[in-house]
């Protein structure tokens, strides 16, 4: 699937969704005190989609900079949070903001798309963006994650799957500690979220860079 058809892909399920104000499941409040550090600038949210954690972001008075490659996803973002700025990019084309810009990015469910070169070039991106001690707060699908595809289709990849005509990436904790070797993780755990039809299983991870 081209990355053209993916977008377009995209287009079609937020607009088949009939999506109201966004729900957040409050997986950020937990992260308030490492946000602090984020109050005098930016905080990205990275593959936003219906804006669950820029709605959270933006009703603690951050400045959200809420980012997709969907136009259907930031349409939804226009209408019911008009105070996050947004964006339209394909993140393997490269994040489109200066070094050290900004001091936290928010990538939930987001980085799981890739192959894993294009996984390390967008992480390395992060980097850059945020900068030395900057903060990165994620969630990524995890091997276990049963209900949502793990194990499914044709294994492109280690742990990278294409089913249905979509490619998908699980991870185990190996996989995310060599995704993020140069980092000092703080957080990295295993947890059950609950904003679907059924339970998921998925990995936390707040992270700096060196």
């Amino acid at each position: 699937m081209t990355k053209r058809s993916e977008a377009e892909n995209w287009n079609e399920v937020f607009s088949d969704l009939m999506l109201g104000k966004p729900q957040g499941d409050f997986w950020l409040e937990k992260y308030d005190p490492r946000l602090a550090s984020a109050q005098d600038g930016p905080v990205i949210d990275l593959g936003c989609g219906s804006g669950c954690d820029s709605l959270f972001l933006t009703e603690r008075g951050y400045r959200v900079i809420a980012c997709d490659f969907s136009s259907k996803a930031l349409a939804i973002i226009h209408k019911y949070i008009p105070g996050a700025e947004t964006m339209l990019f394909d993140m393997t084309g490269g994040l489109p903001f200066p070094d050290s810009s900004a001091r936290a990015i928010v990538a939930d469910l987001s980085l799981h798309y890739f192959h894993w070169d294009d996984t390390v070039s967008i992480v390395n991106e992060i980097a850059r963006v945020v900068g030395t001690s900057g903060l990165l707060l994620a969630r990524f699908n995890s091997t276990r994650d049963v209900n949502y595809g793990a194990g499914q289709g044709l294994q492109v990849e280690h742990h990278y799957y294409e089913h249905e005509g979509r490619q998908k990436r699980f991870f185990d904790e190996s996989d995310l500690r060599r995704l993020f070797a140069n980092w000092s993780i703080e957080v990295l755990t295993e947890t059950d979220m609950h904003r679907y039809g059924k339970p998921k299983i998925c990995w936390e991870l707040a992270a700096y860079v060196r």
